[in-house]
């Protein structure tokens, strides 16, 4: 979809959000971001049902700001951001919980089994599974918001301008933050033995 398109759907969102018919306005939300959404948000969680859990628990957050929503650069950017802090927030959440519900020998004695997801047996299938696995790897160290903005430039092709936009910066030093994050993904994926093309 051009950002003509995404500037004419985000609009006719938050019409229906502002002319309070909320529930129309969430369906389209959700028919237009959601498989987006849950994707990045199953990704960055590693895990599917705590990834739909993520997704879910996003797009309920976006309807609520929806009325109030304000922002210039589109819903999609602010949507990924929605969707990245509530996935660092439930990660936190679920390594504080295990912290302090039991002790660490007593988890290691606990294997559930776990079933992968159809797109982990995909990438098992696939040559790339390892280089994927390494690239995750490397971008779970980049830090926000730049992990978000390098998954919407090259994931999902959102344009320096547009997270510019959103995040309130030039679009140089938005393209020179991605720069700088890709150039630490690329040197971790080095000192594995790995090349990122």
């Amino acid at each position: 979809m051009k950002r003509a398109e995404y500037e004419g759907l985000d609009a006719q969102i938050l019409s229906l959000a502002r002319a309070g018919r909320r529930r129309e306005a969430c369906a389209l939300l959700v028919e237009s971001y959601g498989g987006e959404i849950l994707g990045t948000c199953i990704s960055r969680v590693g895990d599917a049902a705590l990834g739909e859990d993520a997704a879910q628990d996003a797009m309920a957050r976006a309807l609520v700001g929806l009325e109030d929503y304000r922002g210039t650069a589109g819903l999609r950017p602010w949507l990924h951001r929605i969707a990245a802090n509530r996935c660092v927030d439930l990660l936190r959440s679920r390594t504080s919980r295990r912290r302090h519900t039991a002790p660490v020998t007593e988890l290691d004695e606990i294997r559930a089994p776990r079933i992968p997801s159809p797109l982990e047996v995909a990438e098992e299938k696939s040559e790339q599974s390892t280089r994927l696995g390494a690239v995750r790897e490397a971008l779970a160290n980049i830090k926000e918001p730049d992990r978000t903005w390098v998954e919407l430039h090259y994931t999902h092709g959102v344009a320096y301008d547009e997270i510019a936009e959103s995040a309130g910066l030039s679009r140089a030093a938005v393209k020179q933050r991605i720069w700088r994050a890709v150039k630490h993904v690329r040197a971790a994926l080095a000192a594995r033995g790995e090349v990122l093309s």
